[in-house]
């Protein structure tokens, strides 16, 4: 036992009289600190503009409340606008899907540089509007400086490794002395055994410090800071173990550094490239042209239906309607339908949405169907889930925000087919029914 805590100990020296090696480890911290503060910058500006846009709903809706208790109809230069129409309530009512920053996204950005994370509905609203769909490359974000903790784990750090172990044994048997090794050691195995525990240890040690540190500057222990760090020391383990073998087998440094080199490329670079190609190849991005085709076509053709064409159409969206009192009324009222006509491009709209979810869902699963031969990806995709800045954390973001559209147009369709009028009690009724989580 003493022997090998020599070897380990013998490492250690080693380590710290190599100017590379001790370079190397020094820029990825400073370099995993810089993301992390990235992280730490981008949630508190999240955090920020959240507070702003509630501060700003709440101020909208005193005003509301306001036009109510003094008996007023809405904005002086606005004549034609009537808050007790449950049209105009509805559609004055500030109501915001938010997407709140995990406490974990300073250990992994994700996506969430990529997608809006709050909404501001109307009654033309969409999961797909513009302000929440803009995308920013990779290589757009690495430009700007906002450097991912979870990327120099999964990219970074492999390479890291091959800097601290390529010369273990292969510098004995560049130099020719592998047999004293084995002499003096009781065997060339343990011998690299010992030396590459050490780097182990020590990359192991510094992920998981760093990890605790975004813990307990948010003061946050529970079950996904525990699945992080665990999922981190088994991908160091997928790199460490191959390079034991590889040690072990090669002739030298340069046949060792070539191979530890040649693995990295095909696990980080050639085997996630090639599933992601293939997966582009079977479903082509589609740049989101059926929900344009019916934001655009379909949309325009909407305004050009007659009343009675409007009004047969939201009867089959919603069939309770023929229960209202304007469905009774053997005339159609032109005001009613044209001031519930979003409820049909919002049908339309799903039904565009339904088919982009569908295309994502079948390229998604044939990713995950590819994890058995590419576990980056599956780090990748399962490190940015517990951060929740993964596509599944924004899918049921854009769920959310059409079950709010959903309910949003749901009251105003009702509300105005029965002719309803809105007073104060009337309208904090429809804020419990708009603000409902």
């Amino acid at each position: 036992m003493k022997r090998y805590l020599n070897i380990f100990l013998f490492e250690f020296k080693h380590f710290k009289k190599s100017k590379t090696k001790i370079i190397s480890y020094l820029f990825f911290i400073v370099a995993c600190i810089f993301s992390i503060n990235n992280g730490f910058e981008l949630q508190e500006k999240q955090l920020d503009t959240i507070e702003n846009i509630q501060n700003k709903e709440r101020e909208s809706i005193s005003k509301l409340i306001g036009w109510f208790e003094n008996g007023e109809k809405g904005p002086e230069d606005r004549s034609w606008v009537d808050i007790t129409d449950p049209y105009w309530s509805i559609r004055y009512t500030p109501t915001y899907v938010i997407k709140q920053p995990s406490l974990l996204l300073p250990l992994g950005i994700g996506q969430s540089e990529q997608y809006g994370f709050y909404q501001k509905l109307s009654i033309w609203s969409s999961p797909f509007d513009s302000d929440i769909a803009e995308e920013i490359s990779n290589y757009e974000r690495l430009i700007n400086g906002n450097i991912d903790f979870s990327f120099l784990i999964l990219y970074l750090l492999p390479l890291l490794l091959i800097i601290l172990t390529f010369n273990i044994n292969g510098l004995e048997k560049d130099l020719k002395f592998e047999n004293l090794i084995t002499i003096q050691a009781g065997g060339i195995k343990k011998w690299v055994f010992c030396r590459l525990l050490f780097y182990t240890f020590l990359v192991l040690i510094t992920i998981n410090c760093l990890i605790f540190s975004v813990a307990i500057l948010n003061n946050i222990f529970n079950k996904e800071i525990l699945q992080l760090i665990l999922l981190s020391n088994l991908y160091v383990l997928i790199f460490i173990i191959p390079f034991y073998f590889i040690i072990n087998i090669s002739d030298g440094s340069t046949s060792i550094a070539f191979k530890m080199i040649g693995l990295w490329l095909l696990l980080c670079v050639l085997v996630p490239g090639s599933v992601h190609q293939y997966a582009n190849l079977k479903y082509p991005v589609n740049y989101m042209t059926d929900f344009l085709d019916a934001n655009r076509k379909d949309t325009y053709d909407v305004f050009k239906f007659s009343k009675e064409e409007l009004n047969e159409k939201l009867l089959k969206i919603y069939p309770n309607l023929k229960l209202t009192k304007h469905a009774k009324d053997t005339a159609v009222n032109r005001t009613i339908v044209r001031n519930t006509m979003s409820a049909i491009v919002n049908k339309l709209n799903i039904d565009a949405i339904n088919k982009i979810e569908q295309q994502n869902n079948l390229k998604n699963n044939l990713i995950i169907n590819s994890y058995w031969f590419n576990p980056v990806s599956f780090f990748q995709n399962k490190w940015n889930s517990l951060t929740n800045s993964d596509y599944h954390s924004y899918s049921l973001f854009r769920k959310n925000i059409q079950d709010k559209i959903d309910d949003r147009l749901k009251l105003l369709v009702f509300e105005c087919w029965d002719s309803k009028r809105v007073n104060l009690k009337g309208y904090n009724d429809y804020l419990k029914i708009l603000k409902q989580n």
